[in-house]
C-alpha cells in the first residue's frame, strides 16, 4: 500500500519486507520442539533477541561489505595475472 502511494517508499518498503522474511525463516529454523516456550525473566523490558532486532542493519551492512571486498579481491588477482610481467 505504501508503494501504491508514494514510489520513493519502494527502497524503504522492500528492506522492511526482507527483514520479516529473514526474522520469519529463523524463527521457523530454531522452533525445533512444540511445546510452549518457557518464560524468560526479562529485566528493563528488553526481550534476549532485542541486540540482533535493533541493530539487524549493521550485520547486513558488514556482511555486504565483506562480501564486495572479497570480490574487489579476486578480480584484482586475475586482473594482475593477466597482465605481462614488466621488465
Amino acid at each position: 500500500m505504501a508503494i501504491e502511494t508514494n514510489a520513493d517508499a519502494y527502497l524503504p518498503v522492500a528492506i522492511v519486507l526482507i527483514k520479516l522474511y529473514f526474522q520469519l525463516f529463523f524463527e521457523n529454523l530454531f522452533s525445533f520442539s512444540n511445546e510452549k516456550p518457557t518464560t524468560v525473566k526479562q529485566e528493563n523490558n528488553s526481550s534476549p533477541t532485542t541486540d540482533f532486532d535493533s541493530s539487524w542493519d549493521l550485520y547486513l551492512m558488514a556482511a555486504l561489505l565483506g562480501l564486495i571486498g572479497a570480490l574487489f579481491t579476486i578480480r584484482r588477482q586475475r586482473v594482475a595475472l593477466r597482465q605481462p610481467p614488466v621488465q
